[in-house]
């Protein structure tokens, strides 16, 4: 589990730890989606194996992305750093969107995506000669939450959310969702349209891709979601699972069409259609020309793997980390999760692409 930033602070401050540079909560959510969180830097004089041998490596690795996929990242940057003392690993979160026009100027080894890769995204890398690995690393299931006041919504349908969310929509109370609900006034709450997890949600569930009703306040923070709908006794909204589970005592889940989001949900699919795979994607370039980059993506890959459910995640099957160490080490880019068929599991589609 992961620990609370306060308490990290103060066991640092009554260990007399004075000389770790660039640490900033590795590990913690703290303040979500800002664009100056500081990464990691390798503990001065720590050495040790790692998933990619014993000699501890050197250089930099520059990660920027996804808010979603940050927790996971964060906490593989410092566990890595910790045996690699000359790596200073960078990650940040300026969300999914922005950390691929970062990854499509050259300026990042990884980017973190809480989605696949989009069409011109693909092309606009092609057109700059940038070849790239695609990385699932993880399950996430988009989970709708309410106020822990709110008893009479426990179930939406997909239709209801759409009716609720969609970008025309004339929802205003409860009971224009679904007779019989209070006439009362929702607020609705969510992330900005910079992270993946709007754009999924938008798709998926509010029935166009990157447009929602015109009265929902947008957050780039997750932390000031949970806090207002934790504090409106009539909010509505959706974030990432992880954040749920780390706020379960503040807020009330949703199930979907009578599934509610679980590590087993998630991890069959059966929380359709708001289960999805988290990406890294990995500069080839990087990747063949900065030892420490490769060595980074196999310990990800390798041990780091533990940091999934450390971060509240839901881990992919083991044959997924083999296929996709195999992608990688035999050279094979681009995506395959890009022009892949609807309803096709993530395991199904890299079995597919072997």
């Amino acid at each position: 589990m992961l620990m609370n930033k306060n308490l990290i602070f103060a066991l640092l401050a009554t260990a007399g730890i004075a000389g770790v540079i660039g640490f900033s909560c590795v590990g913690c959510k703290g303040s979500e989606g800002s664009t100056d969180t500081t990464g990691t830097t390798g503990t001065t004089g720590t050495t040790g194996k790692t998933d990619g041998g014993t000699t501890a490596a050197s250089g930099s690795v520059s990660i920027d992305g996804s808010t979603t996929v940050y927790p996971i990242v964060s906490l593989m940057a410092d566990d890595f750093g910790k045996a690699n003392s000359g790596v200073k690993v960078d990650v940040t979160k300026s969300g999914t969107g922005s950390g691929f026009k970062k990854f499509i100027e050259g300026g990042l080894d990884i980017c973190c995506a809480s989605r696949t890769i989009e069409d011109k995204e693909d092309a606009d890398l092609k057109a700059k000669g940038i070849e790239y690995f695609e990385v699932p690393i993880a399950f996430d299931g988009v989970s709708v939450v309410v106020n822990p006041a709110n008893k009479f919504l426990t179930n939406v349908t997909i239709d209801e959310l759409k009716k609720a969310w969609g970008p025309d929509s004339t929802v205003k109370t409860w009971a224009d969702i679904r007779a019989g609900l209070p006439a009362e006034k929702i607020t609705f709450y969510g992330p900005t349209e910079n992270h993946g997890t709007y754009e999924y949600f938008t798709e998926k569930a509010a029935g166009k891709k990157n447009q929602i009703r015109k009265d929902y306040q947008a957050n780039q923070e997750y932390n000031a979601i949970v806090a207002s709908v934790a504090g409106d006794k009539n909010g509505f909204a959706y974030m990432g699972y992880s954040y749920y589970i780390e706020n379960k005592d503040k807020l009330n889940l949703v199930s979907v069409n009578g599934i509610a989001p679980n590590e087993d949900t998630i991890a069959k699919g059966t929380y359709t259609p708001l289960s999805r795979p988290l990406f890294i994607y990995v500069s080839k370039k990087s990747y063949d020309s900065k030892p420490e980059v490769k060595k980074f993506v196999e310990y990800a890959l390798g041990d780091g793997i533990g940091a999934v459910k450390e971060a509240e995640y839901v881990e992919l099957p083991k044959e997924a980390y083999d296929i996709i160490k195999g992608r990688v080490t035999g050279e094979k880019t681009g995506s395959i999760f890009l022009k892949a068929a609807a309803g096709q599991s993530t395991l199904d589609i890299l079995k597919a692409a072997k």
